[in-house]
């Protein structure tokens, strides 16, 4: 099946040939587009809509690049869609509500579908797939609409992980109240599982919500999100290690480590919980946390190389997340990217290797909008926090350009603030006990482009809230992103 959307808008690949006219209006389309939605990085980025046919219903649920530039999309609808010179194509029907795929060779994908792990492939070479390898089916399952099944990433070693929701319902287990929850008898419930090559699976860690997030950092390390809810005080990014306990108790139900989970006091699971490196607080940095994903392209995507992206399917926001190591674990600091919303929910996202942004959009159930976006760098580097990280007496915050040290060297113009976020059974957690924090000094780079905070004491366990007020650059751009919130787990 062909599907031929607006080449004018749609093309991909650039191949087809455009009347200057065209261009001209193209380009014009993109700036316009980025300007009047006010997008927080100015005009550093082009945002461009992928026009879908009527009759395709594109809930995006995940997607990959194959290695001839094919994007292969698969929805929520079930179907598998190839997109390429601007035509969608059908791959695959019939599938259960995936929400996770990865790609192999041309022809061949792997998906994580609500109840299986499948291989999927082409093996007669017509464009369409007929072959459909069931890899693992090892986990509980009822139907219930919340017990999603998201991915998909694959290790070095050829091994495929995923992540599983809870079911929805209240007093469903005997973790009475916490509205999201497990039985005796359906297994591995908010879990992060691991599928060997040979298609065994491995419980690899428990204590997730509604994880709809799951990636491989460029150092090969497993991150997933989770949403809000109940033990989940708002979004957040999460570094998963074989046999941590992220935070949710219903999955210790199926961990043969606590076999009577259900009998512990809330201390005792504190102990075991492991904090999120980076909080995202609710309704400021997002509502329903999605995929994320690194920025690999070495420069292509703009000054941001190395960070990580996060979506936001409520919202339809981008934020960036800046990592580092503290004592052996990951903490770091959220920053807005483009939080003027991208008409959809931001599910899924990919890079081509032109160091584009894929955008793979959902609604039903969250957001309004579906489809497929694409996010182009144009040049223009943005006046923006690049990073904001901890030191032994406060934050260094680095800029994307040299900035006006005179302005940056007030305090006045650095509001900052710590709270903390309740890890407990109601559905998530306001900010609590907020306190003011002012600066007892200031220290700005001798090239310019950075600014050190000293406090007068760094607290652990806090959620510290930057907002910046006027600091332009030195060639006069005002800051475009102007805010941060550093989760602090640990000291220096």
């Amino acid at each position: 099946m062909t599907m031929t959307a607006d080449s004018r808008i749609s093309n991909s690949s650039g191949n087809q040939i455009m009347p200057a006219i065209q261009r001209i209006v193209l380009l014009l389309t993109c700036v316009v587009g980025v300007s009047t939605a006010k997008l927080a990085t100015g005009q550093s980025y082009a945002v461009e809509t992928i026009k879908v046919p009527a009759d395709i219903r594109l809930e995006v649920g995940g997607m990959a690049f194959w290695p001839d530039g094919t994007l292969v999309l698969c929805t929520r609808r079930g179907e598998v869609w190839k997109y390429k010179d601007g035509q969608f194509r059908q791959f695959a029907f019939g599938l259960h509500e995936p929400l996770g795929l990865y790609a192999g060779k041309v022809g061949e994908i792997w998906v994580m579908q609500r109840g299986e792990l499948t291989r999927v492939t082409d093996e007669d070479g017509d464009g369409e797939a007929d072959n459909f390898e069931a890899i693992n089916q090892q986990w509980g399952y009822t139907g219930n609409y919340h017990q999603y099944a998201f991915g998909l990433v694959r290790d070095s070693e050829g091994s495929f992980y995923g992540t599983l929701g809870l079911g929805f319902y209240q007093g469903g287990d005997r973790f009475k109240g916490t509205w999201l929850g497990t039985q005796d008898d359906i297994k591995y419930r908010g879990w992060v599982l691991k599928f060997t090559p040979d298609g065994k699976r491995v419980p690899f860690a428990a204590g997730l919500r509604a994880p709809n997030g799951i990636a491989l950092s460029p150092k090969g390390e497993i991150f997933t999100t989770d949403n809000q809810g109940s033990y989940i005080a708002c979004g957040w990014l999460m570094h998963v290690r074989q046999g941590d306990f992220i935070g949710h108790p219903s999955g210790l139900i199926d961990d043969p480590r606590y076999p009577e989970s259900w009998k512990m006091t809330r201390e005792q699971l504190l102990k075991i919980r492991k904090r999120p490196a980076v909080f995202l607080p609710h309704g400021t940095m997002g509502n329903s946390t999605s995929q994320p994903l690194w920025d690999t392209t070495d420069g292509l995507f703009g000054p941001f190389a190395g960070q990580t992206f996060v979506g936001d399917v409520q919202n339809g926001k981008l934020t960036r997340i800046c990592l580092e190591k503290i004592n052996g674990e990951y903490q770091g600091a959220a920053i807005p990217f483009i939080y003027d919303k991208l008409g959809g929910g931001v599910n899924r996202l990919v890079f081509d290797k032109k160091g584009t942004l894929w955008v793979g959009l959902t609604g039903r159930g969250w957001a309004a909008g579906e489809g497929l976006k694409k996010l182009t760098y144009n040049g223009n580097i943005p006046h923006a926090i690049h990073s904001m990280s901890l030191t032994k007496t406060g934050f260094r915050l680095n800029f994307t350009k040299p900035i006006n040290a005179d302005q940056a060297r007030d305090p006045a113009i650095y509001s900052l603030r710590h709270f903390e976020l309740e890890w407990h059974a109601a559905y998530g957690a306001p900010p609590s006990k907020s306190t003011v924090v002012k600066p007892i000094a200031i220290d700005v780079s001798s090239d310019n482009r950075s600014v050190t905070l000293h406090l007068p004491k760094l607290e652990t366990e806090k959620i510290y809230e930057l907002h910046i007020g006027n600091l332009p650059s030195t060639d006069g751009e005002k800051l475009q992103q102007s805010m941060a919130f550093y989760t602090l787990n640990s000291r220096l």
